[in-house]
């Protein structure tokens, strides 16, 4: 379960600035995602915080969420209106039922720990699919669905990291996914909250 990020050494420490060279002046970047609204996962989450706060940067400020699609930086050249309603009818159109999650273990990736999410029937993927329509050239070449936990303050042995993973065991938590959020968070604070820009409901089961 760790072997990807055991192939590197080390974690990769994230520099907390304005990236000029990436967002060139603009504002707002978009995507859509899973809001993490349950009790019950949110206190997982904010455990899971606080026991790998030394190894974070403070203040991580985006709320807890699955990301299902980076939809881009907000501006007419990038990801403009005419694709978000585009998405937005797709998704709509679709009339995906409900369903359940799993708030699997922890992980990370080299620049940040992470809380896995288990979607055994597929779903997530499924929600992809109808976003790839739209824009199947900007589809990531992997994904994995996941909770990110925070940004690592400096660089830090993988394997040392995982020996603390293991530590953690928290049982696996469903949950119920009902909607669907369009957000945005400006792009001169990666660590900054998001604001919801549209919500779509999921046909009831």
């Amino acid at each position: 379960m760790y072997s990807t990020f055991l192939a590197d050494n080390t974690t990769h420490s994230t520099e907390l600035r304005d990236v000029v060279e990436w967002h060139q002046g603009i504002q707002y970047f978009g995507f859509w995602a899973i809001e993490i609204s349950d009790t019950a996962c949110r206190e997982k989450i904010r455990v899971h915080q606080a026991q790998l706060s030394p190894l974070l940067h403070p203040d991580y400020l985006r709320q807890p969420h699955i990301t299902l699609w980076p939809a881009g930086l907000m501006a007419e050249q990038h990801y403009n209106k005419a694709k978000l309603h585009l998405h937005m009818t797709q998704l709509i159109d679709a009339k995906m039922p409900a369903f359940s999650l799993w708030l699997s273990s922890v992980n990370s990736f080299m620049h940040c720990p992470y809380l896995a999410v288990s979607d055994p029937l597929g779903n997530l993927n499924r929600l992809r699919q109808h976003l790839s329509y739209i824009d199947s050239a900007d589809s990531p070449m992997s994904y994995t669905p996941h909770v990110t936990l925070g940004f690592y303050n400096q660089a830090y042995p993988s394997s040392d990291l995982v020996t603390e993973f293991v530590k953690l065991n928290w049982a696996d938590i469903e949950f119920r996914v009902t909607e669907l959020i369009f957000a945005q968070y400006k792009t001169k604070d990666i660590q900054g909250p998001y604001q919801v820009l549209h919500r779509i409901r999921l046909a009831s089961t």
